[in-house]
């Protein structure tokens, strides 16, 4: 009898792990969803920098003084 009931409570604690387990695992996919949303903005940030630091450099190479002489 005793038996029965570790059976029972053995089966109710895999239950309660595998719906722990799918809730952590959901968890676990909206952070990765948001880790891989920051990653893209921050990528698409750098690259905006990086762009404007290229066109910055390029300006630099004009004189435009002398245009005006």
């Amino acid at each position: 009898m005793s038996d029965d009931l570790d059976e029972l409570d053995s089966e109710e604690q895999l239950e309660d792990s595998d719906a722990n387990l799918a809730e952590s695992e959901a968890e676990n996919t909206l952070s990765d969803k948001q880790q891989a949303q920051i990653k893209l903005e921050s990528r698409r940030r750098l690259e905006l920098k990086l762009e404007q630091a290229r066109i910055d450099k390029q300006v630099q190479e004009y004189d435009f003084d002398d245009d005006f002489d």
